[in-house]
This record gives C-alpha cells, sequence and structure tokens, in this order.
C-alpha cells in the first residue's frame, strides 16, 4: 500500500493472475511454455510446496513466462463462442509484418462495418505446441466511468475496452478453433479473413463448421466409448442430457444425475421419465450433453474432467493435455467426425 499508484496497480495485476494460474491445469501450462522455449522451469520452482508459490516464483525469476502462460489461461478459460473447422488448407502460417498488417485491417474493418465497433485493433501471437494462437484484441463500445486515479476526487471519462477474438491454427491437419461471438457467417467470414492473409489462401469457406458433433447416438444406452489404456481415461459417463422436442411444440427437456455417483444412470432416468406415448425417446433430438471423463491419475485420488457438447457443434473443451485426450477418444468413438 506504500507504493506509488501505478506500482501498486501493477502488482494488483499480477497477483491477479498468479491466482488464475495457481492451479495444476496453471502450472502444467507454465511448464509447457518454458518446455517450448528450452527453458526448465522446475529448478525455478524450486521446493515449493503450493501452486501459488510455484507460479509466483516463475513471476519473479521469468516474468516473460509467466505473462504468456497467463495468456494461455486467459483463452483457456473463455467459455462460449469457440468454434472449430477442419477444411482450411494444412500451409504454413505467415506471421510477416505484411500478412498481420493485412489481418489486422480486415478485422477492424469488418467490426466497423458491422458493429461500429473494432476502431482500434492489435494482435499478439504466441506458439503453444503444435497450436499457434493469435490473440485479436479490438477497441470496444465506449462507456461513460466514473473512478478514482490515484486520489480520493472522483473522475468521469470515456473508456474503450478491448474484446477479444482468439484463432487458434493448427498448421499440420488444416485445423482452426475461432472465437469470436456471433452467427456461422460471421465465423466463416472472420476464418477467411485469416486464410487470405495468414495462408494466403484465396478460398469459399461453407458457414457451418467443421468438425460436426454426432451427439444422437448417445440416446442408446449401448453406446460405449472408444477407450485405449494409453488415453489415461478409466471411463467417459453421461451426466446430463438436454432433449428438444419436434419443432411443432417447441421445448425442451432435460435429464440430470448426480455426478458424485458413479452408479448414476443417466440413460435408466430418461427411460422412466419419458411419457413414450406422447414423447418417444426417438422423436427427441438431442439438443445437448454434459460429460464426465473419469482420469486415470490425480492426486490423491483419480481427478475427472466434466465438459459440454450442443449440437450447435460448439463444446467447451479447450487445447489442455487433459481435453486434447479426450478429444482423441471423441474423435475415435466418431461423437465428433471432421
Amino acid at each position: 500500500m506504500a507504493l506509488p499508484g501505478h506500482e501498486r496497480q501493477a502488482v494488483t495485476v499480477d497477483f491477479q493472475n498468479a491466482d488464475l494460474l495457481a492451479s495444476r491445469a496453471g502450472v502444467l501450462t507454465i511448464l509447457d511454455v518454458g518446455r517450448s522455449r528450452g527453458l526448465d522451469l522446475l529448478p525455478v520452482m524450486g521446493k515449493a510446496r503450493t501452486n501459488l508459490e510455484k507460479v509466483l516464483r516463475v513471476l519473479l525469476a521469468k516474468p516473460e513466462i509467466f505473462r504468456i502462460a497467463s495468456q494461455f489461461t486467459w483463452a483457456d478459460n473463455l467459455k462460449r463462442y469457440w468454434h472449430r473447422r477442419s477444411d482450411l488448407p494444412a500451409v504454413p502460417a505467415d506471421t510477416g509484418p505484411a500478412a498481420m498488417d493485412g489481418l489486422t485491417k480486415a478485422i477492424s474493418e469488418y467490426y466497423v462495418k458491422n458493429q461500429v465497433r473494432g476502431e482500434f485493433c492489435n494482435i499478439e501471437v504466441e506458439d503453444r505446441g503444435a497450436a499457434r494462437y493469435f490473440m485479436v484484441y479490438l477497441a470496444d463500445y465506449p462507456k461513460a466511468v466514473v473512478c478514482f486515479e490515484d486520489s480520493n476526487e472522483l473522475k468521469r471519462s470515456f473508456q474503450q475496452q478491448a474484446f477479444d477474438v482468439v484463432f487458434i491454427h493448427y498448421e499440420k491437419d488444416g485445423r482452426l478453433e475461432l472465437y469470436a461471438d456471433g452467427g456461422c457467417q460471421m465465423q466463416k467470414e472472420l476464418a477467411q479473413m485469416f486464410a487470405r492473409h495468414i495462408l494466403r489462401q484465396e478460398i469459399e469457406l461453407d458457414a457451418e463448421t467443421m468438425p460436426t458433433f454426432r451427439l444422437e447416438q448417445l440416446k442408446d444406452p449401448a453406446f460405449r466409448f472408444c477407450i485405449e489404456p494409453a488415453d489415461g481415461i478409466k471411463a467417459i459417463r453421461m451426466r446430463s442430457m438436454r432433449l428438444a422436442v419436434p419443432d411443432g411444440e417447441g421445448g425442451n427437456l432435460t435429464f440430470t444425475v448426480d455426478g458424485r455417483r458413479k452408479e448414476a444412470n443417466l440413460h435408466g432416468l430418461v427411460a422412466r421419465g419419458l411419457n413414450r406415448e406422447e414423447l418417444p425417446l426417438d422423436c427427441l433430438k438431442v439438443d445437448s450433453v454434459t460429460l464426465q471423463a473419469v482420469m486415470t491419475s490425480g492426486n490423491p485420488r483419480p481427478k475427472s474432467v466434466t465438459f459440454t457438447m450442443s449440437a450447435r457443434n460448439s463444446s467447451n473443451l479447450k487445447d489442455t493435455p487433459d481435453h486434447r485426450r479426450i478429444r482423441a477418444v471423441l474423435e475415435r468413438s466418431k461423437v465428433i467426425c471432421a
């Protein structure tokens, strides 16, 4: 509290980012970032006993690694508006000044034209394993802000906070994960901008994103996920299913079981809860499901990862080691299809 105002604010931001990273996943992210840059950060973490202490040691010794890991964790925690497609050409990305300037200008002009915001735009690029992150920050609508600026005097000003667009590009298999608030047409146009400026390809993409989710088969109690020993996954269990009623009637039905009970039977609950004459299961469409993957490792007991998939080809699976293993099982089981 005795520090000058701007230094105290910088420390507060560091503490907030440290809190965001202070988990097993956050520490693994830090180690991955260091490893990708030829650094072994285990000696830096030393004999730290808690995740928070490990993170703070990295902040003090390797602040740039801390900053990059904070960006990745921020991207991992974005919940909605992820759209994935695998129909881009598998060609190297161009991140030279001309390509980046072209993408920056194109995205800014697009948002100014269609949403009257995004006048200012900045893109930061970071590599993470096989993925390359393009984190786009655009100026949002101005807001009237009442705030304190290192004094007891209230000040009223206009601020333009940033809103976010994220491209995650996998060069080897032509896959793109895009985070942006908007519908399929907007997702398509943003992906085409990425292809035009970064991949140097003039292509016409479909409005629907790829891959597609095949959730209807999950209504079958006999369905089994194709799990292999190398996946590090003990089981994937159904925890919730939302069923859409046919168009003439509208509405939906949601069935949920207790995730703490491994013997809980969602399909049995659905069978008991439906009126088979009025609403047979065959006439209902799966709108979304919540699944729980039980991993084979964890401390002190095996951990679990809960995630949601929707019929609109969106999910909250991220680009983390556990989530990549889960995605591989879903693809092998034909729940996710390219």
